[in-house]
């Protein structure tokens, strides 16, 4: 167990304001799995065993649609957690993770898992406040995938990113490490051609820039 697990638990939301004795037994209890990029993590229908952890690297939660085509759920990284409501309804996986990186994952066992739930029952009130914030999201993805143009999908898209995953400059800018067009078409539901000719709509139209693989953001956007 090194000061480096304990340290990247204490930042999962999930086990924030747990004591360092408490974080420890956690630690204690996780496994490591690494993960080349576009490996899979585990499939929908998958037996649910087991809640991870990203420790490293970033994980891409995909649904398949009847016709064949995926998209993108939610794109996950460093510190934060999938894989807890297969545990909770003891029901088979609903979505499929994919490495969207090389990864580090944290695993805990869903007998352990079950067990920490009885034991420190602050952490079960932190995951309801998870899963909660997880389902407004999704709903919100919904909501756009079924209301909005592919504009309005792709400054959506843009401007979550920010939020979760943006780094701010100090000069009212916000960076973020934009996936690549094909992954981001997969999130909206286009082709990687339009996500294209969007992207540099938007550097003309608002407030956008593109550097290599980063993406700017006017920060007065995101409020």
């Amino acid at each position: 167990m090194s000061p480096q697990t304990i340290e990247l638990i204490a930042n999962v939301e999930l086990f924030s304001g747990l004591d360092q004795d408490e974080l420890r037994s956690i630690a204690q209890l996780v496994h490591v799995r690494h993960i080349e990029r576009e490996g899979k993590i585990f499939d929908a229908g998958d037996r649910a065993d087991a809640v991870y952890i990203v420790s490293k690297g970033k994980v891409n939660i995909v649904i398949t649609s009847p016709d064949g085509k995926e998209l993108i759920l939610a794109v996950l990284g460093e510190g934060q957690i999938f894989g807890e409501m297969g545990l909770l309804e003891a029901a088979p996986r609903s979505a499929s993770v994919v490495a969207a990186t090389q990864v580090e994952l944290l695993s805990i066992s869903r007998s352990d898992f079950d067990q920490l739930l009885d034991q420190h029952p602050r952490i079960s009130r932190k995951l309801l406040a998870v899963i909660s914030q997880r389902l407004r999201r999704a709903n919100a993805k919904m909501e756009s995938l079924a209301y909005m143009d592919v504009a309005g999908r792709l400054a959506r898209y843009f401007l979550d990113l920010a939020r979760d995953h943006g780094q701010k400059l100090g000069n009212g800018w916000v960076v973020v490490r934009r996936p690549t067009h094909s992954e981001i078409a997969h999130s909206i539901g286009t082709s990687r051609e339009t996500v294209s000719r969007l992207i540099n709509d938007f550097e003309e139209r608002l407030g956008m820039a593109n550097q290599g693989r980063f993406t700017y953001i006017r920060e007065d956007l995101l409020s």
